[in-house]
């Protein structure tokens, strides 16, 4: 692998409930960054940080019906936003719409 390219998998679970893996991997330095190059999440920045609503093609925004792309570090819910959340090199992250 490149010098400071990390690998990391991310399991994105949708509002159906349908789940898909992605195997990421980057030079970036969050998990946020990686995602946002590969295309995988988009969003928009607020207050704090990036504030996901699209991920793998599905937008969930909380002010249309009060759910959110909650994210995991593991299996534990972050602490972090994504952009504030270093690539720990074969950690498991995910989203899933709550």
């Amino acid at each position: 692998a490149p010098a400071g390219e990390k690998e990391f998998t991310l399991t994105v679970t949708h509002s159906d409930s349908s789940e898909k893996t992605f195997t990421v991997k980057s030079e970036k330095q969050t998990v946020g960054e990686a995602l946002l190059d590969e295309e995988i999440i988009a969003g928009s920045q607020g207050q704090y940080g990036l504030m996901v609503e699209t991920v793998d093609g599905e937008t969930v925004k909380f002010e249309d019906g009060g759910k959110y792309w909650a994210f995991y570090i593991g299996n534990e819910y972050a602490m972090t936003g994504v952009d504030a959340t270093d690539i720990e090199d074969g950690q498991t992250y995910a989203f899933k719409v709550e």
